[in-house]
């Protein structure tokens, strides 16, 4: 396996476990009825930003697709569109839809998965 896939393997895990731990911090906060921390909402941001942008520039130079976007100060908000569409161009309809399924899953199920833990034990 290359180093170039095997670091950005190693990022998209590490996306997933920020998005998951994420999650579960909002899950834990809304089944409490607390706000979530503003520092823990902004560093988590900043990481994922960071974490995203350093995925794109690894799967790109792998796969050798030019980008057409600024990572900086466009990244920063247009993040939403700009992730979907290289998926969707780099690895086909089919595909990026299972991606985004198994995305959305993970993203919903660890939210209830800790709210419902922790009412349980409330």
């Amino acid at each position: 396996m290359k180093e170039a896939s095997i670091a950005a393997r190693i990022t998209a895990v590490l996306i997933l476990a920020l998005i998951v731990a994420g999650q579960v911090e909002k899950g834990i906060c809304f089944a409490r009825n607390t706000e979530v921390p503003g520092a823990s909402s902004v560093l988590s941001y900043v990481a994922l930003f960071c974490l995203i942008c350093y995925w794109l520039e690894i799967d790109s130079r792998e796969r050798r697709v030019m980008r057409v976007w600024d990572i900086g100060f466009f990244m920063s908000f247009a993040w939403p569109i700009i992730v979907p569409y290289y998926i969707i161009r780099t690895r086909g309809l089919r595909r990026a839809c299972l991606i985004f399924l198994l995305l959305a899953i993970i993203y919903s199920g660890a939210f209830e998965i800790a709210g419902a833990l922790c009412r349980r034990t409330q």
